[in-house]
């Protein structure tokens, strides 16, 4: 009897030695896939922001649109054509503010959130070929607004992970030639600003101990096909297919 007592005692040391364990590491597991619970409304565990820094590689195009054109026939009739409209522009250097407020911190390093990278660029807008008619100016001012998941680093302020990976679809608002040089009486017309989706891609990591992202962004419009020229006349190529776009590569700084 004394025998199976002391071995019972035993192995109830063992087990609650056993459950203790487990515990402790169930613990630390949920500790770590978990997230705070904080109020959508709590913007200070919410917000994030940053500053943008592009060099070289933002290109936008405008969409192809048509103005009207008066001509003076001999007899002083006057007569209207449509002519194409599109304005391409290359920015030297933009520079920009990037908020973006958490909805939804699934976990501390998975996030569902929306942004607005507004940005400023300093470059030159011109026409976008020779058989157009173009705006000719200076600057760019570009607004998107993206619903973004991001998961791993800076994805929440509790995330650990030293890299991470973020994706955003949405709408942007561009107007380029923000300082027009054209005389021309209908230049309003032909340098309209416009809105088109966007998409966006980036990956975030530290240099050090700073947190920042490589990310690109991506607009596109609706695909024409231009069939006259800046006189209206028709193109001797048939047509020239073509769309509103824009590209950026740039670098965010987490603040």
């Amino acid at each position: 009897m004394t025998r199976f007592l002391s071995g019972f005692l035993i192995l109830s040391s063992f087990y609650g030695y056993g459950q203790v364990y487990d515990n402790v590491d169930e613990s630390e597991n949920l500790t770590s896939e978990s997230v705070k619970s904080t109020s959508i409304l709590d913007w200070k565990s919410r917000l994030h922001t940053g500053i943008s820094s592009s060099f070289f590689v933002d290109f936008i195009t405008s969409p192809l649109s048509y103005v009207d054109i008066e001509y003076t026939d001999p007899g002083n009739i006057t007569r209207k054509e449509e002519g194409a409209v599109q304005t391409t522009y290359a920015s030297i250097y933009t520079i920009g503010f990037v908020p973006r407020y958490n909805l939804y911190e699934l976990k501390n390093n998975l996030a569902i959130a929306v942004s607005a990278p507004i940005a400023v660029g300093f470059g030159n807008a011109i026409p976008a070929s020779e058989s157009v008619i173009g705006g000719n100016g200076f600057g760019n001012f570009q607004l998107p607004i993206f619903l973004n998941m991001f998961y791993g680093a800076e994805s929440t302020y509790d995330a650990q992970d030293q890299i991470g990976i973020n994706v955003g679809l949405g709408y942007e608002f561009n107007k380029i030639g923000l300082l027009g040089f054209s005389s021309s009486a209908n230049s309003e017309q032909i340098n309209k600003a416009w809105i088109m989706p966007a998409i966006t891609a980036g990956a975030q990591f530290y240099r050090g101990l700073s947190p920042m992202e490589v990310n690109v962004k991506y607009g596109f419009g609706e695909i024409k096909d231009q069939r006259v020229d800046q006189f209206g006349y028709p193109l001797l190529s048939g047509k020239r297919v073509t769309r509103a776009s824009s590209i950026k590569l740039s670098v965010i700084y987490f603040l």
